[in-house]
């Protein structure tokens, strides 16, 4: 007993010496830990974010950056491959555009987190029913009077009772989609005071409780989970409308481009034709058939063109900026690239059916489907603001075994004992009379649900029209065509019979030039009228949905 005793003591020295130091390092643990969870390098701070105080001492920092970086040229990549890969200017087809958009837009980069972040809350969803684990650990001590402990025979012996404690307890619970609750429980103590000797005891318990009213059932319990998924397959949506965005206008860039590219040919031949007309003016004046003044009049026409002409290279310039920006071409220099479109405005007459488009555009337009996702989700909210008119009713069970005793085996010899048993059950009741919050709730949840009926219904509307008028313009844009190509051939026409009236004086140079000018403006038309009947099925299939589908582009 004497062995036994010290080995006690020795233990309890020891633990009482662990004890200290343990209350000792957690201050210390828990200092370091606030210290490294606060500690965090800004990228950014709001005296960083602010414009500079002075516009002229910035122009100047920012003109000797640009000059350095003008005179470091190409070899400030440390790439040795970095001039290869950045020529002036790039051979572009419209597929070619898209691919290259897909691959590189930066807005399109941006809308890629988002289908990302909305599935994280589907596992945050399920995270409800995850099991749960808690497990404590605890020792203490008690130090109490004799009038306290109930020991004032011996008051004269000793002033105090101390008494200390360790204990353990283990429990596992887990929700269930039914409405369900299970959980076990274990625990183990050990407890002595100066007045009595050691005492053990260990127990262990099985539950259940079960939702009768509210919370029954896994429609009530699942709303949130099912409400994620819709969110995250409505940010997929949401992210295919971005694609389709965006393929729409790299193609309408690329064919606004070609449409410049083309209007500048057309300038450059007028000012061919008014150098000509100049030309042929001095030679007649050399000769004597016309009067040295009849040459103004050409002269004007020629600076008239040649500034129609500057305008056809800003324009060109200006389309390629928009199409560089789309398209975040891989280079150091990109703003001064240059494009060649290997695409020609070539048309082809397509099957038009207003019908069969409108019936399309119900079954690809990703708005449509976000809003029938919202109202899904409206909908789960009806069933959880109904679950929560209804009071709170559960059922609840539970059975455990106890056992105790002087000995650290004492504390599991009875836990297989069925004679040291014991049991609960019973209900519990929690509701509120008015539950005018509950009732609130739901008649909003109502209300916002009739809501996105009305606004799916609307949308559908509001499709039918882009579609139907979209399939107006193409064939509107087909017709032109047929008009200005037309118009051209008989511009053309007219040119030469009043070339041929100038030369025998029954015209003038005005005459002339008025024939140019609509020969060239019929040449724009034309020109025109192509790449409006190609962007005008793009946006035909745009009002369908159906671009990236038939343009190859999964999303």
């Amino acid at each position: 007993m004497a062995l036994q005793s010290g080995i006690v003591r020795e233990a309890w020295d020891l633990g009482r010496r662990f004890g200290t130091w343990f209350s000792r390092l957690v201050p210390v643990v828990f200092l370091a830990a606030c210290l490294v969870s606060c500690a965090h390098t800004p990228r950014w701070t709001p005296q960083a974010v602010e414009p500079p105080q002075s516009v002229e001492v910035a122009q100047e920092s920012v003109a000797r950056a640009v000059a350095e970086e003008e005179t470091a040229g190409p070899a400030s990549d440390k790439s040795s491959m970095a001039p290869a890969l950045q020529p002036s200017s790039f051979a572009l087809t419209r597929d070619g555009a898209v691919l290259t958009a897909l691959a590189r837009n930066r807005s399109l980069a941006v809308a890629k987190f988002e289908p990302e972040i909305a599935a994280s809350y589907i596992q945050e969803a399920r995270g409800a029913f995850d099991p749960a684990l808690l497990a404590t650990v605890s020792y203490g001590r008690d130090t109490r009077p004799y009038s306290q402990a109930g020991l004032a025979s011996v008051a004269n012996e000793e002033e105090s009772v101390v008494s200390r404690q360790f204990q353990t307890d283990l429990s596992i619970s887990e929700p269930l989609p039914t409405g369900t609750e299970v959980f076990l429980s274990g625990g183990f103590s050990r407890s002595h005071s100066s007045s009595s000797s050691w005492t053990y005891e260990g127990s262990w318990s099985v539950g259940v409780n079960q939702s009768l009213l509210r919370g029954l059932g896994p429609d009530a319990n699942l709303v949130t989970l099912r409400q994620a998924r819709n969110t995250a397959a409505k940010s997929r949506h949401e992210f295919r409308s971005s694609v389709l965005e965006l393929v729409y206008q790299v193609e309408n860039a690329y064919w606004e481009l070609v449409l410049a590219t083309n209007t500048l040919k057309i300038r450059e031949f007028s000012v061919q034709l008014a150098k000509d007309q100049l030309e042929l003016n001095q030679d007649l004046i050399a000769v004597g058939k016309l009067s040295a003044d009849a040459v103004v009049s050409a002269e004007a026409e020629l600076a008239s063109r040649k500034a129609e002409l500057v305008d056809a290279r800003i324009a060109v310039k200006e389309r390629t900026i928009d199409l560089i920006r789309l398209l975040n071409p891989e280079s150091a220099a990109q703003w001064n690239l240059t494009f060649e479109t290997l695409d020609p405005p070539d048309i082809e007459r397509i099957d038009l059916n207003p019908e069969i488009s409108v019936r399309l555009a119900g079954l690809y337009r990703p708005e449509l489907a976000q809003s029938r996702l919202e109202l899904a989700n409206r909908d789960l909210e009806v069933v959880r603001t109904r679950n929560g008119l209804l009071p709170k009713l559960d059922a609840f069970a539970s059975y455990g075994r106890f056992s105790s005793g002087a000995t650290g085996s004492d504390a599991s010899s009875h836990l297989n004992d069925s004679k040291f048993d014991s049991y609960q059950f019973g209900l519990l009741l929690d509701m509120s009379p008015l539950n005018r919050s509950e009732r609130a709730a739901h008649r909003r949840a109502k209300f916002q649900q009739q809501q996105a009926e009305v606004a799916i219904e609307n949308l559908e509307r509001i499709i039918e029209a882009e579609v139907r008028q979209a399939a107006l313009e193409v064939e509107k844009q087909w017709e032109r065509i047929g008009a200005t190509k037309q118009a051209v051939e008989s511009r053309q026409e007219e040119l030469e019979v009043e070339k041929s009236r100038f030369l025998v004086g029954k015209c003038t140079n005005l005459d002339v030039a008025q024939v140019h000018r609509d020969l060239i403006q019929a040449q724009l038309d034309e020109v025109t009228a192509r790449v409006r009947y190609i962007q005008a099925i793009t946006s035909l299939y745009l009002a369908e949905g159906t671009l990236l589908s038939r343009r190859g582009v999964g999303t």
